[in-house]
């Protein structure tokens, strides 16, 4: 007997040749099962294919169309997941991805955007879970072990990282882990295999021109300047600067740095600034550059610029807020370090700068009181918070209680001169001007560009009758923070101790212009309207 397949059987029963037969009920199922299978594929392809192309909120429609009737539909879960996370709601992408995972334990995507998700928002412990649960499921998973090893690295766990890019097949290694190999090395203190990755970079063509820069960069961190320097002869050792591109100008212009040759340097970073003025890197080096050279309106200019092409970034706002203040502009170094502290409430350095700050602009108590009083009470000995505390109650008038937090928070960072300088300031408000003078002469010592110190030193100074010493401070000030009305009244005073009658009463005409400015805008401050209505009225 001729054996027929089901097809055949099919057939002939749609054409009526096999009138009483029936298929049998798993056969149904089967095919029943096998649509709906087929029937989903287009769709899910479809609405995928819509948030490829940004088409978000046709396919959010869509989706929830699928949700709406099959509410625990894995993969259009998993859809909305990624659209949540194109459209910045990371967290509601987060818990999509999470309740994919319980549905589906083995879910390897899902894994995956959560670990690009938590990556993206600098959670390198959530990602590093993420990525270790895939690499877990399939040991040889090649971008799960590419993540883990730049993650791993990120966190200080270079033998981790070391191993996760062994994990890689050699043939399947992206170059870009030259980089990240050096410094897991330099790291693990195993310069020995430097040598043998150099040799894989400068065989690297001239398209991987980039990997090779990370990996002279990672050189020169590591202080090794000789090698970098040969390596970047050996990169380009014939083509003219000028047909380098920004990039190898701005990591040879940190090379000659390194090597002490500053004006070629600087010429470079111009250079690489002007063919690539929109680098965030290039601008942040050229601004450092600025500032060392107490260039400080340029530097400014420079890191403005840096904010302008990358938002908020914390070591631009930690540089804007002092140099701002270093030029005199407080409001606006109140609002960069306003900012900088609501991003990184923790990092001790953005609660000091804004606290320092929120002094200087006379906003200290109204914020920083109940922080400070938090801070010391979570940290008791974090020299930074201490220094804050004792600023609160140094401005409070409680001497006790901060020459108490101030001098623990000088026993544990005894380079801290602003801690060294309110102590002084406490002993002269005591009397005790011979201590006072020697902490503020100690402060000066260390960083003669410290405006109050050097004021409050020429004030000292004056007190006791060192006339020239109280003229070589307070004109030092002068030139530091020629805003400062009392600097210019003391300095009067000195002039007129030493017969400098007019010197003495430009000083006085100074004092008293910027004495009545300030007098104004506090005016203002505290009466707008009435100092609204007296400009209408002029």
């Amino acid at each position: 007997m001729q054996k027929r397949g089901l097809s055949s059987v099919v057939s002939r029963a749609v054409k009526g040749e096999c009138k009483t037969w029936r298929p049998a009920v798993p056969v149904l199922v089967v095919i029943v099962l096998v649509s709906v299978v087929f029937a989903e594929i287009p769709e899910k392809r479809r609405i995928a294919e819509l948030i490829r192309h940004d088409q978000l909120p046709a396919a959010e429609q869509q989706l929830w169309g699928v949700l709406g009737t099959h509410p625990d539909e894995v993969w259009a879960l998993e859809l909305m997941g990624e659209l949540r996370a194109r459209q910045k709601r990371n967290a509601e992408a987060v818990a999509l991805f999470h309740r994919v995972l319980e549905l589906d334990p083995s879910g390897l995507e899902a894994q995956r955007r959560l670990g690009a998700l938590y990556q993206s928002e600098g959670n390198a412990a959530e990602a590093a879970r993420a990525q270790e649960a895939i690499q877990q499921s399939v040991p040889g998973d090649r971008d799960a072990n590419l993540a883990l090893a730049t993650l791993y690295e990120q966190t200080g766990k270079y033998q981790e990282s070391v191993a996760a890019v062994e994990r890689i097949p050699v043939p399947s290694r992206p170059t870009s882990l030259l980089p990240l190999l050096a410094d897991d090395f330099f790291q693990l203190q195993q310069p020995e295999k430097i040598p043998s990755l150099i040799s894989q970079v400068l065989r690297l063509p001239p398209a991987k021109l980039g990997t090779a820069l990370d990996f002279v960069a990672v050189l020169l961190h590591n202080g090794y300047v000789q090698d970098a320097s040969k390596l970047m002869q050996k990169l380009m050792p014939t083509t003219r600067p000028a047909k380098r591109g920004a990039a190898y100008l701005h990591v040879l212009a940190r090379v000659r740095e390194a090597e002490g040759r500053k004006p070629e340097a600087r010429q470079l970073l111009a250079e690489a600034l002007r063919l690539q003025p929109k680098s965030f890197d290039i601008l942040f080096d050229c601004a450092r550059v600025a500032a060392e050279e107490n260039r400080w309106k340029d530097s400014v200019e420079l890191l403005k610029r840096a904010n302008e092409v990358k938002p908020d970034d914390p070591a631009v706002l930690m540089k804007l807020a002092v140099e701002y203040a270093q030029i005199g502009e407080l409001e606006r170094a109140r609002l960069a370090s306003r900012r900088l502290y609501d991003l990184e409430p923790d990092n001790p350095d953005a609660q000091y700068v804004y606290g320092r700050i929120l002094q200087d602009t006379q906003r200290f108590q109204e914020v920083l009181d109940p922080l400070a009083r938090k801070m010391v009470a979570a940290r008791p000995d974090d020299p930074h918070a201490l220094f804050l505390l004792g600023m609160v109650d140094y401005d409070e008038g409680k001497e006790a209680e901060s020459r108490q937090q101030l001098t623990h928070s000088l026993q544990l960072d005894p380079k801290n001169n602003d801690t060294r300088y309110y102590l002084a300031m406490l002993d002269e408000r005591d009397g005790n001007f011979d201590e006072a003078r020697s902490g503020l002469e100690e402060v000066v010592k260390t960083d003669p560009n410290h405006a109050g110190a050097q004021q409050e030193l020429g004030v000292i100074r004056l007190r006791q009758g060192d006339v020239a010493g109280a003229r070589t401070a307070l004109e030092i000030a002068l030139k530091l923070r020629p805003d400062i009305p009392q600097t210019h009244y003391q300095l009067g005073l000195v002039y007129a101790r030493l017969g400098m009658t007019d010197q003495a009463k430009t000083q006085t005409v100074a004092y008293e212009q910027l004495h009545q400015a300030l007098n104004d805008k506090l005016k203002r401050e505290i009466y707008p309207q009435s100092a609204d209505t007296k400009s209408a009225q002029q």
